[in-house]
């Protein structure tokens, strides 16, 4: 609803609360939001447990700029734990999973986390965190059971699916890798104007939500992913198809299963790609129409190889983090291979 609360709200701005979600949802309620090995949502099951999560957490004293941390892997409450931070004014965390316990405590402590949701999978690791992270007054355990941690699925279950009627637009707060000493939070008080890549991006994507699916082949902990392989699609209202962890022939497999339109990769992933002769024959790859890298420069052998394979549909940026320094598409790298990109 709009901030009056009679009448439904429009996509320009939703975009200004953080409930473009819910958009999708009423228009297109059945449409795939989540496809995953964990369970599957449409965009109205998604919106529905955003506002529920939302609920639970303001029951439980949180409110806007309180900050949450999320252990989680590559499922769907990844996703509604997004939305709902994104509804409801909070500041999220997504930590890498791959950390100790008394590394993920200090950033849930650190970046002020007065919720902690983490998965089940993780579970020692959860348990280890929450010692050392006094702030937190909420600890949610997903997809199964954590000592010491309420269910997610229960304290939803009691909660309203309704939209919320006062939406306040949240964000997310990552951490650098800690390479120089501990992890450090990035948050800007203050969303920068889009410009640059994502508008670039938004022009070449061209994403269409009624026909395209966009995969996601990274962890969503991680910037780039969630930018591109999570925010982008629930944007634009686009179906996700979700990898819980990277393998070249399951890639192969999940474009052909879902006719995958759009993803994300790095340059390692194209090296194993390229390393499946026989595989790549063996999947029909053609709903394929954008391939976007980065993160590390493509040789030019590789990138050369993957245009040769799928045709023009690999486009190429850099410093992301920063704004987005670089852009390629086919066509440029095309004009003058090895000159961008290498």
């Amino acid at each position: 609803m709009s901030r009056d609360g009679t009448t439904p709200l429009g996509m320009r701005e939703a975009r200004k609360l953080g409930m473009t979600v819910a958009v999708t949802a009423r228009e297109a309620p059945e449409r795939p939001a989540i496809l995953s090995a964990h369970g599957d949502r449409s965009y109205a099951e998604l919106n529905a447990h955003a506002n529920r999560l939302v609920r639970a957490l303001r029951a439980r004293g949180l409110a806007p700029g309180d900050g949450v941390a999320l252990l989680c892997s590559n499922r769907a409450e990844f996703a509604e734990v997004y939305a709902a931070a994104l509804r409801s004014g909070l500041r999220l965390t997504c930590v890498n999973w791959h950390l100790q316990g008394e590394e993920v405590g200090y950033i849930a402590d650190n970046c002020e986390a007065r919720a902690f949701i983490a998965d089940s999978r993780f579970a020692d690791v959860a348990r280890a965190a929450a010692e050392v992270a006094p702030k937190i007054a909420v600890s949610l355990a997903v997809g199964g059971a954590i000592d010491g941690f309420e269910s997610y699925d229960a304290l939803l279950s009691g909660e309203s699916g309704d939209d919320i009627p006062d939406p306040v637009l949240g964000g997310t707060m990552l951490y650098t890798s800690g390479t120089t000493g501990r992890p450090k939070g990035v948050y800007r008080r203050q969303t920068p104007p889009v410009a640059g890549l994502a508008v670039r991006v938004g022009e070449t994507a061209r994403l269409d939500p009624a026909t395209d699916r966009h995969l996601c082949t990274g962890p969503l902990y991680h910037a780039a992913p969630l930018a591109f392989n999570l925010a982008g699609p629930l944007l634009a209202g686009a179906p996700i198809a979700l990898m819980d962890g990277w393998d070249a022939e399951e890639t192969l497999r999940l474009v052909e299963q879902h006719r995958i339109s759009h993803t994300h990769m790095v340059a390692t992933m194209f090296h194993r790609l390229l390393a499946l002769p026989e595989e790549r024959k063996s999947y029909d790859l053609s709903s394929l129409r954008y391939v976007l890298h980065g993160a590390a420069p493509t040789p030019v052998h590789v990138k050369k190889a993957m245009l040769d394979w799928l045709g023009p549909v690999v486009y190429e940026y850099y410093a992301a983090t920063e704004g987005g320094g670089t852009y390629i598409t086919p066509e440029e790298w095309l004009e003058k291979p090895g000159s961008v990109g290498a």
